[in-house]
């Protein structure tokens, strides 16, 4: 990949895997007595990092590096990534080839004496992104979310929460005492697994305006109790995206997770 700044331009390797991409989607989650509600202020208000733990330089390279920083601090600079670079820096939906503008938020060096190699860390607010065309979909199962069908079942468990609508306390006099809203507030969260294409779809869709604060369906979800076993094996449940952050973590080649958090609204 190429910084650039003007006329002064680096080189550097792409990090190690690892990095993760984030969309601070300007949604507002308010917890009610029936459930939750969301305010979207809009996509155009979103803004989108990388944070980058490992970028592995010698000596030279990363002076090299450090010096153009500390000559361009505050300023706009142009991170060019070459055609199927490998390198998602924004997310899968925005690609890895052609020009981003970023800022640099944070950077952090790291002396490794036994290698003499240095780590470098990053976070990187994305300015601008090149226009991209999603990838084909590689069908990975018949797990379905919203708008993007072939997904994996979820490989790492998923965690269900419940808050009953019941306040109990004991009187002065040693009663029990009770107050029943008649509304259970239940929420499941849970890791996608996803090759490039699967990935790219769903990171669209979720921070999209099919997904973020609109109802979404999870389909083909029988046998695998989503929402638990009181909400029975459903093949399909209507819900709402309760984070207002979405990440996504390159882990390897073709491998990207996403985590994600749903409110069963019915």
């Amino acid at each position: 990949m190429i910084l650039s700044a003007g006329e002064d331009t680096i080189t550097i390797n792409n990090p190690e895997y690892g990095y993760i991409a984030y969309v601070n989607m300007a949604i507002s989650v308010v917890e009610t007595e029936h459930g939750y509600q969301l305010w979207d202020n809009g996509i155009g208000y979103d803004h989108r990092t990388c944070k980058v733990d490992r970028f592995l330089f010698s000596d030279t390279e990363a002076a090299t590096l450090e010096t153009f920083l500390n000559s361009h601090r505050g300023e706009i600079i142009a991170l060019t990534l070459g055609t199927d670079s490998g390198f998602f820096p924004f997310g899968p939906d925005k690609g890895d080839t052609g020009i981003f503008t970023i800022k640099v938020l944070e950077r952090n060096f790291t002396l490794y004496d036994q290698f003499n190699q240095f780590t470098k860390s990053f976070k990187w607010l994305m300015v601008s992104a090149p226009a991209y065309t999603l990838p084909a979909i590689t069908r990975q199962g018949n797990f379905s979310i919203g708008g993007v069908d072939y997904l994996m079942y979820p490989q790492t468990g998923i965690s269900q929460g419940k808050e009953y609508g019941l306040s109990t306390s004991v009187t002065l006099g040693g009663d029990g005492y009770y107050v029943d809203k008649k509304v259970n507030v239940t929420t499941s969260g849970f890791t996608q697994n996803c090759n490039e294409g699967l990935a790219a779809a769903l990171f669209a869709y979720m921070t999209g305006s099919n997904g973020r604060a609109s109802d979404i369906t999870i389909e083909n979800a029988g046998r695998y109790y989503i929402f638990g076993v009181e909400n029975g094996a459903s093949d399909s449940y209507l819900c709402k995206n309760i984070s207002p952050v979405i990440q996504c973590e390159h882990v390897g080649n073709e491998q990207f997770e996403i985590p994600l958090t749903f409110w069963l609204k019915q």
